[in-house]
C-alpha cells in the first residue's frame, strides 16, 4: 500500500453503493462502460450479466476489467482479471448478499444471481486505487 487513506474509505462504500461501473474491452480494442448491480464481499466484486450482452462477449476474449464507483470526487477504482463463478457454494454465497441487498421498494421482491441466460462474474481484484476530493495527491493503493 502507498498513500494514508485508510482501507475502510473503500470497504464501506463498496458494501454500501448500489451501482458500480464496469469497464471492458471490445474486440476491435473500443472500451466499453455499462453500470451494474454488485456484491463486494471485501475482496472480490461480483456481478451477473445475460450471456448475449456486449459486456458478457468482451469478457469472453478479454477477462480483465477496470471497476469504477462512479464518484469523480472520492474515487474508488478496482482492476482484476475475471471469471465465471461454478462453484455452487459460492454462487449459493453471493446469492444470498444480493438478494439481501436488492429489494424491490415497492413489492419488497428481492433479485437474485440466478437469472435465465445469465451468469455470475468474479472480478479477482489485483489493484485498487482511490484519491479523496478529486485531489490525485492523497491517492492511495493496494495490490494484492
Amino acid at each position: 500500500m502507498s498513500g494514508h487513506i485508510p482501507w475502510n474509505k473503500v470497504d464501506l462504500p463498496l458494501k454500501a453503493l448500489r451501482s458500480i461501473w464496469i469497464s471492458t474491452t471490445r474486440p476491435d480494442g473500443r472500451p466499453h462502460a455499462v453500470p451494474v448491480w454488485f456484491v463486494w464481499d471485501g475482496t472480490s466484486i461480483y456481478f451477473i450479466t445475460s450471456r448475449d450482452i456486449q459486456k458478457a462477449k468482451n469478457l469472453a476474449r478479454q477477462p480483465w476489467t477496470v471497476v469504477h464507483a462512479g464518484d469523480g470526487d472520492d474515487v474508488i477504482i478496482l482492476e482484476g482479471p475475471v471469471e465465471i463463478v461454478t462453484d455452487q457454494a459460492e454462487l449459493d454465497r453471493v446469492d444470498v448478499a444480493y438478494h439481501d441487498k436488492y429489494v424491490d421498494p415497492h413489492s419488497g421482491a428481492r433479485d437474485t444471481v440466478f437469472h435465465e441466460n445469465c451468469d455470475l462474474y468474479r472480478v479477482n481484484v489485483k489493484h485498487v486505487m482511490t484519491w479523496e476530493y478529486g485531489v490525485v495527491g492523497t491517492r492511495t493503493d493496494w495490490k494484492f
